[in-house]
Parts: structure tokens; C-alpha cells; sequence
């Protein structure tokens, strides 16, 4: 009977072992900007690494609240976040850590993790009012793998071929798409327009959605890149674009 409960025990514990916890990566806050089409800020949240970053679009409160812990702005008197704070900590609550945890119909949830009488506590949480306490506790910050592998935007430092024609281009996430009320299966989002340059003057604007150059379509930055590439030089080149609610085409001519 010892022998048997022993090998019970040693299955159930090889069992557990196999089973995969999930995987996050701690980021750091970049910042809060605003989103020039919609008018909402944004919190940018990056990898230690500085390869990739996640936009989140959130309320003007919670964008000023974070704005003012990344600045080390205090409040005359005690805001939301600021009373929360000082409500855990007096009772002894310490914050260990904030974790980005899920996204459900293009809605972030996050968890605050505590520690308070030497119990780990739980608790759900708005990413924006999370991040805040976070910044208040200097505690760390982590996005789940998975998420960042569906939204995460790739920074590079690279000039790409498209800022001849003067557009820079990033990956359109599903968030992204959403935001911008796209439906369709392949784009890529108009992350800055050059001043003065042939994209400028042809009158595309920063928010629009790039789904085709010259006829063939585009469903990331490589292909973009590529199909801009495949141009030759001093030649024109047709965009279509998607912007409020509808596609339109439009011509570029290379500086």
C-alpha cells in the first residue's frame, strides 16, 4: 500500500510538472500619447527589450494619472489612485505586482497582486488603474505572451523603403483594427506621415489603413516594404486606403 500511494504521488507530481503555466513579459511604460484620429490617449507599454509595444487606448483621467507618475507630478490633494495607495498601505498591503491578464472582445483585464498578512491577495482590475498603482508601488508590470504575440507591434529603428513616398508604416494588430472600425482580413496602419512628402500632398493621413499598393494587397510591413520596393524608381504608386468607414485610392508620386 506504501508502494502504491508512493507511485500515486510520483504521477500526480510528473502530471503537474508537464502542465504549462502561462508565460509574461515584464514592459515598461513608454508613455501615454494621444490618438490624433480618435481624440483618446493612448499608454504605451514596451518590452525591457525595446523590440515590441503594445498600445492601449484608455480615459483622459486615467491618462493624466499615469502621466503625472511617470513625471513625478503630485497632486495638491489626494486623487482615486492616490487614496487607494495610501488606504493599503496602512493597512499594510504591499503591491507585488501587475499583470496584464487577458483581452475579450478588445477589452484588457489585468490582475493586482498584494501581499497583506503574509497572504497573496488577488484582485481584479482596469489595466489603466493598475498600471497607476503599479507606477505608484514601483512594482513590476507583466503583459501575458500570448497577447503580446497577437498585439505587439515590432520596433525598429530602421528606415523603411516606404519613407521614400513618405509613410511610415506599423503592423496592424486586431486591436488596432478595431479601433479603426476595419473589418477586413489584411492592412497595414499609417503610423506617421512625413511632412511634405509625396504621401502628405496626396493627402494621407496618419490612422489610415493601407490595404493594397499597386493593385496586389499588403497584410504586414515586409509585404508593404516589398511591393513599395518592386516600384521602380521615379515612379508613381496607387494606394488604396481604408479611412471613416470607407476605401478610397489614391495616387503617390517619389520624391
Amino acid at each position: 500500500m506504501i508502494l502504491a500511494g508512493a507511485l500515486v504521488m510520483a504521477f500526480v507530481l510528473v502530471c503537474t510538472s508537464k502542465e504549462k503555466l502561462p508565460v509574461f513579459i515584464e514592459v515598461e511604460v513608454k508613455g501615454v500619447r494621444m490618438d490624433t484620429i480618435g481624440q483618446t490617449p493612448v499608454v504605451i507599454l514596451a518590452d525591457k527589450e525595446g523590440k515590441k509595444a503594445i498600445p492601449m487606448w484608455i480615459g483622459l483621467p486615467e491618462a493624466s494619472a499615469i502621466g503625472r507618475e511617470l513625471q513625478n507630478i503630485p497632486s495638491q490633494r489626494p486623487m482615486t489612485h492616490d487614496l487607494l495607495y495610501s488606504i493599503l498601505g496602512q493597512l499594510g498591503a504591499k503591491v507585488k505586482e501587475v499583470k496584464i491578464v487577458d483581452l475579450k472582445d478588445a477589452t484588457y483585464f489585468a490582475k493586482i497582486y498584494l501581499t497583506a498578512n503574509k497572504e497573496r491577495v488577488e484582485i481584479d482590475a482596469r489595466p489603466s488603474d493598475a498600471i497607476t498603482i503599479a507606477l505608484k508601488a514601483k512594482s513590476p508590470i507583466y503583459v501575458s505572451a500570448s497577447i503580446f504575440d497577437q498585439q505587439g507591434i515590432a520596433l525598429t529603428q530602421e528606415r523603411g523603403l516606404g519613407e521614400r513616398y513618405g509613410i511610415r508604416a506599423q503592423e496592424l494588430t486586431a486591436s488596432l483594427a478595431s479601433h479603426f472600425g476595419f473589418k477586413g482580413q489584411k492592412g497595414v496602419l499609417v503610423a506617421e506621415v512625413l511632412p511634405k512628402g509625396p504621401a502628405s500632398v496626396s493627402g494621407v493621413k496618419a490612422g489610415d489603413i493601407i490595404t493594397k499598393v499597386n493593385l496586389k494587397e499588403v497584410g504586414s510591413v515586409q509585404e508593404f516594404q516589398e511591393a513599395v520596393d518592386a516600384t521602380k524608381a521615379g515612379e508613381s504608386i496607387r494606394i488604396q486606403i481604408f479611412r471613416d468607414e470607407k476605401f478610397e485610392e489614391l495616387q503617390l508620386a517619389p520624391k
